[in-house]
């Protein structure tokens, strides 16, 4: 029986809304971003519920076993984001945890340095520039349980309600030790990178580890402060200074050295929320391929630890790490400037991505001054040191240990305005749509840090560090409640930080009285 004249039309109508529901279906999974998983099958079903929640999230998932190489080649689209599951130890690749990094030659400074270092973020390099065109990271478990305590982590940090706390960034930098004239300098070069390069809404909060410094306190306390200011929140942790795989420097207290390692935080992130991601600017705190847990991994594993780690695999540079440092600071300050504030369901940036864009932005810094003062300070295998050389394998060398697609609470960018009044400064805000609370902090324009004192006396020393970071610090100030309009009067100048709270976001900025 073959259809009459009536039923032909009919026919082709249904095929071609078949047709247009498969091509607009086809269309939409092509504009999804891709999020893949690459390890062993036991460890690709322990972290199932971190897929579901990417799935959740719009993502494309995609799974597969290595090589990795092999497998991202097998995708059928180019992923955005790939996590790797699996850890890697030469020697041991028959083991059922293994997945191989890549290894990439390192342009040496010092003849005691290793010649090869692990890179995943080689493997996010399609165009064979040596600059990944994707982020990577790895969740270097050697079970499911351990894959599973970092995926819960990531699904619990990502679906917590954002706060105030996630506007700090709390930074500890080590002594460089590399004679009176750099260390003298280093702690001012610190605030000063903080001062040029943060956005002005950061509050940070500081260790340093020059004993002459206010901010060094009492060095016994630093690991102790360091591991509550992770555990009461921030957008992120840094250290910066000289480290080994498992342990950081940070200044010499008498004749004893003051480290942090995994021990002096284990008790106090056993438990609680995930903390903020760490970033680690140093030598070898990433470099997962040891025998041994480097000090990125033990700070991954820890219940209440960050929720990612940053670290080096090799011996990084002072003078790359400072551009690296200055470039996160500065994709910070540029990722809220073209987040879609006024699109309620625009998620944050992700830390893979404000990651790499920090390197791209590290690549092409310059600093006449800086390049002077740090490019040869721990000596030269070369009459010149090849500042290039340095800058391509800063990016390939530093492990990120956590997914590359870790949502970070970072605000968005509040509409509001400013200008003089004959009672001090008129200000306005336009409440975005959902925020319901405004609150309103202060800070002078001009810090002032007081002296230190007498360093040898522990209360003294712990007042001066209370000190000098009340400087830092934003004032709360009365702020408009209910359904009132969003505007008031400054009376003084300074920096007034605006900071809009919904169910899901925060919105932010800062107004200049002056």
């Amino acid at each position: 029986m073959t259809a009459g004249p009536t039923l032909r039309p009919a026919l082709a109508a249904i095929l071609l809304v078949l047709l247009a529901a498969f091509l607009s279906g086809a269309a939409l999974a092509a504009d999804r971003p891709v999020w893949m998983a690459v390890g062993p099958n036991a460890l690709v079903e322990a972290v199932e519920p971190l897929a579901a929640h990417r799935r959740a999230e719009g993502f494309e998932v995609v799974t597969a076993s290595g090589p990795v190489e092999k497998a991202i080649e097998s995708c059928a689209r180019r992923p955005d984001f790939v996590l790797l599951l699996g850890d890697d130890e030469p020697g041991r690749a028959d083991e059922p945890w293994h997945l191989a990094a890549g290894r990439r030659r390192l342009y040496r400074w010092r003849e005691v340095q290793r010649r090869e270092f692990a890179s995943d973020a080689i493997y996010g390099d399609f165009d064979a520039d040596l600059v990944p065109d994707v982020p990577v990271g790895r969740i270097p478990a050697r079970n499911a349980e351990e894959a599973a305590l970092v995926a819960g982590k990531i699904v619990a940090f990502e679906r917590r309600k954002p706060g105030p706390q996630d506007l700090r960034l709390n930074v500890w930098t080590g002594s460089p030790n590399y004679g009176p004239l750099v260390d003298s300098m280093a702690t001012g070069m610190m605030l000063a990178v903080m001062d040029t390069a943060a956005p002005k809404w950061v509050e940070p909060w500081f260790i340093s580890g020059d004993p002459r410094h206010p901010l060094c306190g009492w060095p016994p306390d630093q690991p102790g402060l360091f591991t509550q200011r992770m555990r009461e929140g921030g957008l992120l942790n840094v250290m910066v200074g000289h480290s080994s795989a498992e342990r950081f420097f940070s200044v010499k207290h008498g004749d004893e050295p003051i480290w942090y390692t995994a021990a002096d935080a284990r008790a106090a992130l056993a438990e609680g929320p995930p903390a903020a991601p760490l970033l680690i600017y140093s030598c070898d705190a990433g470099r997962f391929d040891g025998q041994s847990p480097c000090l990125a991994e033990s700070f991954l594993f820890f219940p209440a630890g960050p929720v990612a780690v940053v670290g080096a695999t090799t011996e990084s540079h002072p003078l790359t790490n400072y551009f690296s440092g200055q470039g996160m600071l500065e994709a910070v300050g540029a990722a809220i400037e073209t987040q879609p504030g006024a699109e309620p369901d625009a998620g944050p940036p992700r830390l893979g991505s404000l990651w790499l864009a920090a390197q791209r932005r590290a690549r092409t810094a310059r600093n006449v001054l800086v390049e002077g003062l740090l490019r040869d300070v721990e000596g030269k295998l070369e009459p010149t040191i090849d500042v290039e050389k340095l800058r391509r394998d800063q990016v390939l060398m530093y492990a990120l240990l956590g997914d590359p697609a870790t949502r970070l609470r970072l605000p968005r960018k509040l509409t509001a305005s400013i200008e003089r009044a004959q009672d001090g400064w008129r200000w306005r805000a336009v409440r975005p749509e959902g925020a319901n609370t405004l609150s309103l902090d202060f800070r002078p324009a001009k810090v002032e840090i007081p002296p230190r004192g007498d360093g040898a006396d522990p209360q003294a020393a712990r007042a001066a560090f209370l000190a000098a970071n009340a400087q830092y610090a934003y004032e709360p100030l009365p702020a408009p409640t209910g359904d009132t309009p969003w505007t008031g009067t400054l009376a003084r100048p300074g920096r007034l930080r605006l900071v809009a709270t919904g169910p899901d976001a925060l919105y932010v900025t800062v107004l200049h009285a002056e």
